[in-house]
């Protein structure tokens, strides 16, 4: 093998990494932004409940974050027969790709961000 065809498959290597660490990298960043967003839920409801608990506020307020709540979760869960998506579970993230690859090189992980 020329020295320009392992050229050619070490970038080729390169790119199919980069790529698969790009995917990875999205996937960290959906399971935040969606962790930020259940947060967000669960502060409404709680406010809620205790403005209702303990001012007197009106019960409707907690249907309708116990309703936004649901209604995340149910978009949230993958469709059936799709291996993809989200666990389902209040509070843990995906489960990774039983074929994914393990990260190497460097020191640096995505558990970092």
């Amino acid at each position: 093998m020329g020295f320009m065809d392992k050229a050619k498959e070490a970038a080729q290597q390169a790119k199919t990494q980069a790529q698969q660490l790009a995917q990875q990298g999205q996937a960290k960043v959906a399971t935040i932004q969606q962790g930020r967003s259940e947060a967000e839920l669960f502060r409404t409801l709680g406010e809620a409940y205790y403005a209702e608990q303990r001012r007197g506020g009106d019960k409707e307020a907690v249907t309708t974050a116990l309703t936004a709540l649901d209604e995340h979760y149910a978009a949230a869960a993958p469709a059936p027969g799709d291996a993809g998506g989200a666990s389902g579970t209040p509070g843990t993230p995906p489960a990774a790709a039983p074929d994914a690859p393990p990260a190497t090189g460097g020191s640096f992980t995505l558990d970092n961000l």
